[in-house]
């Protein structure tokens, strides 16, 4: 049900951007409303609760947001309010900026290591990615000391598992299959 509302949300949402032009600023919009949302969990608690009124929370979506998103957002975010469903708004985000990516033949990469990489050395691996998978890659880094050592990239629903931590689970599976 949230990914089909998220869906039908984000592509509404997307086809207004298409139209006026906007793509980029309701992608920019979308991910600050939602990372206001995250940091400040009363906001967005206040806003699903069934005992303020509609207009109430409106009136407060527009003090909090009227300066730092367009009339457009805005509007769409009464939209959510009206159907109650603010509580799809990271879903939608995450929706909408796929969508986005998309449009610009972007893809959003992830490389997990056991420690931060340099600068140097993910703009070289962004490199590389991009021109494998002929797409814009935006590549992050996230540190998990888990993996041991080597790299771990999530790009989109490709996995590419370079880590210590896998190679030695294949080496515990070979050595389990030898018959002494």
């Amino acid at each position: 049900m949230a990914e089909l509302v998220a869906k039908r949300y984000s592509n509404a949402l997307f086809e207004v951007a298409l139209e006026i032009n906007t793509i980029d600023v309701f992608k920019e919009e979308l991910m600050f409303i939602s990372n206001c949302l995250k940091e400040y969990s009363q906001l967005d608690e206040l806003l699903a609760s069934p005992l303020i009124q509609l207009q109430e929370k409106k009136d407060l979506v527009t003090q909090i947001f009227k300066d730092g998103v367009s009339n457009e957002m805005l509007n769409f975010l009464y939209i959510l309010l009206d159907k109650r469903r603010q509580g799809y708004l990271q879903d939608i985000t995450t929706e909408y900026v796929a969508l986005a990516n998309a449009s610009k033949n972007m893809v959003s990469a992830v490389a997990i290591t056991a420690s931060p990489m340099k600068m140097v050395d993910l703009q070289v691996l962004e490199a590389k990615l991009s021109k494998s998978s002929g797409k814009n890659v935006q590549l992050t880094n996230q540190v998990d000391g888990d993996i041991i050592g080597g790299i771990l990239i999530k790009m989109g629903d490709k996995v590419i598992d370079g880590t210590i931590k896998n190679r030695l689970g294949q080496l515990k599976e070979q050595l389990s299959q030898i018959i002494v």
